[in-house]
C-alpha cells in the first residue's frame, strides 16, 4: 500500500471511526472507486494544468452531489496538494483499513471483461465458503487469460482461467 495514500486513508478512517460510520462510508468508497476506476478520464481532468483549484473542486462537488462531504474534502484535499495520482490508492486504502476492521479478507478476481454484479456476488460467496472467513472480491480486468476467472487472497492463487488449463494440458502433453 501506497504510504501517502494509506496517510490521507488513515485520516478519514479515523473520522469515520469518530463518526461511527465506517461501513457506510465504506460503501460510498467503493462506488466512487469504480467510478473513477472506470472512467479515469476524469482523474486526467483532475490532473490538468489548464483548470484552476477553484473549477475542479466545483466539478467535484457536481459530480459527488450528495456524497459524503468529507469523502468529498478527502478527494479535493489531494487534489489541492497536487496528489491526484493517488486518489485511486487511497480510497482502496481506506477500504482495506475499513475490512481490517471487519475482519474481511480482500483479494483481487481477475477476468477478461467487466463480471456482473450476481457472478462477482456468487463467485465471493464461494471463495468465502472456502476461506472460511467473508472476503470482498475486487474485479480486475486481465485479457491475458484468455477466458475464465483467476482469484489471489493473501498470496493464495484459485485458478480457472483458460490459460492455466492451457498451461497444464501443455505440461501434461510435454511429459
Amino acid at each position: 500500500m501506497n504510504e501517502i495514500a494509506s496517510r490521507y486513508a488513515q485520516g478519514l478512517y479515523s473520522i469515520a471511526i469518530d463518526s461511527n460510520k465506517v461501513n457506510e462510508w465504506q460503501a460510498e468508497v467503493k462506488v466512487i472507486y469504480k467510478l473513477l476506476l472506470e472512467n479515469r478520464e476524469f482523474l486526467d481532468v483532475l490532473n490538468s494544468a489548464f483548470l484552476s483549484l477553484e473549477e475542479k473542486e466545483e466539478m467535484l462537488d457536481k459530480t459527488f452531489k450528495g456524497v459524503n462531504p468529507n469523502i468529498i474534502n478527502l478527494i479535493k484535499l489531494l487534489v489541492k496538494n497536487h496528489r491526484e495520482r493517488f486518489i485511486l490508492d487511497t480510497l482502496l486504502a481506506y477500504n482495506s483499513f475499513a475490512n481490517e476492521s471487519r475482519g474481511v479478507k480482500e483479494g483481487l478476481l481477475y477476468s477478461t471483461y467487466r463480471l456482473d454484479d450476481k457472478t462477482l456476488e456468487k463467485i465471493t460467496k464461494k471463495i468465502s465458503e472456502v476461506e472460511k472467513v467473508e472476503v470482498d472480491l475486487t474485479n480486475i480486468i486481465d485479457p491475458t487469460l484468455i477466458g475464465g476467472v483467476r482469484v489471489v487472497i493473501d498470496g493464495h492463487i484459485y485458478d480457472g482461467s483458460i490459460k492455466s488449463h492451457l498451461a497444464k494440458l501443455k505440461e501434461s502433453l510435454l511429459k
